[in-house]
């Protein structure tokens, strides 16, 4: 984590492997907010949520959804780009089939592994629907950031207004 944070921060070499694999726009400054962003929402659910059912969603939406089926579905198959305000162009493909449903596959995968009870598929499509929303508005590279906080904030209201 450390060497990303100084490669993206003070180095800023456009040519640095690293860039150029773990950036989406190419600049090296990705590297300060990305993958560090990850990092501490890791350490965040290995300390303090670990074996629970928030850790196995927010694992999902950021590790599967977001970060690893949006991008190459987004760039091979996207067709419809849309743009929020201070956000990166994005693909309703990336964020529908990445995003949400790789969040829904991700949790009951993430949910199995773990050795946890499976929720009921309406909660986990709440979950999956307020990932895609957030990771489609979030500003550009926060998005690792404000889908762990999004979803730490509605677990409460989920859990509320669709009990189990």
């Amino acid at each position: 984590m450390t060497r990303m944070f100084f490669k993206g921060l003070f180095r800023k070499d456009p040519d640095d492997e690293d860039v150029q694999i773990m950036s989406r726009t190419g600049s090296p400054s990705d590297l300060a907010f990305g993958p560090s962003h990850l990092n501490l929402l890791l350490l965040y659910l290995g300390l303090f949520r670990f074996k629970r059912v928030e850790a196995a969603v927010m694992l999902a939406a950021v590790g599967i959804g977001d970060g690893g089926l949006a991008p190459p579905i987004g760039r091979w198959y996207g067709r419809h780009v849309y743009r929020m305000i201070m956000a990166l162009p994005k693909t309703l493909e990336g964020t529908i089939v990445g995003v949400f449903l790789g969040t829904v596959a991700g949790s009951y995968l993430y949910l199995w592994m773990l050795g946890l009870d499976a929720l009921p598929l309406r909660i986990i499509l709440a979950y999956a629907a307020i990932a895609a929303i957030v990771e489609a508005t979030s500003p550009a590279s926060l998005d690792n950031l404000m889908v762990p906080v999004a979803l730490h904030f509605s677990f409460p209201v989920v859990n509320e207004w669709l009990p189990e």
